[in-house]
């Protein structure tokens, strides 16, 4: 069974210098990883939690991996994704609609899980981005 972490990241104020990661597993074999630098823009945090998403998604496409369980830290993300709040900033709403596109096709989950909680997943996500 596939499971997949992504996470974004914001240095130097919100908007600021942000980073996207990914990584997927296959049981607890770490099976591919993603870090991308999003600048030299600067963004905001919302942003780089969502392009860690959308890259985690192009990804899992590419290979064609299918029914993939998906975690995000961000409540943002996950909750806007899977369509149970509204999206209030135009310039994530394109964003929201390609990763809910993508996360249908490839029959995905999306999950929320908190954040520097000690899961294994979601802390090698967050130390991809911060490299």
């Amino acid at each position: 069974m596939l499971t997949a972490y992504c996470d974004g990241a914001c240095r130097g104020g919100n908007p600021g210098f942000t980073s996207a990661a990914f990584v997927v597993y296959d049981g607890d074999e770490e099976r591919l990883t993603g870090k991308y630098y999003l600048g030299p823009e600067r963004h905001t945090n919302n942003y780089a939690e969502y392009m860690a998403l959308v890259y985690l998604l192009h990804t899992l496409s590419h290979y064609n991996f299918r029914r993939v369980s998906i975690y995000s830290d961000s409540q943002l993300v996950v909750n806007t994704v899977n369509l149970q709040w509204d999206i209030r900033e135009p310039y994530l709403k394109e964003l929201t609609f390609r990763a809910y596109a993508m996360l249908t096709r490839g029959n995905h989950t999306l999950e929320h899980l908190k954040g520097h909680d000690g899961n294994r997943g979601n802390e090698r996500a967050d130390a991809l981005d911060r490299k």
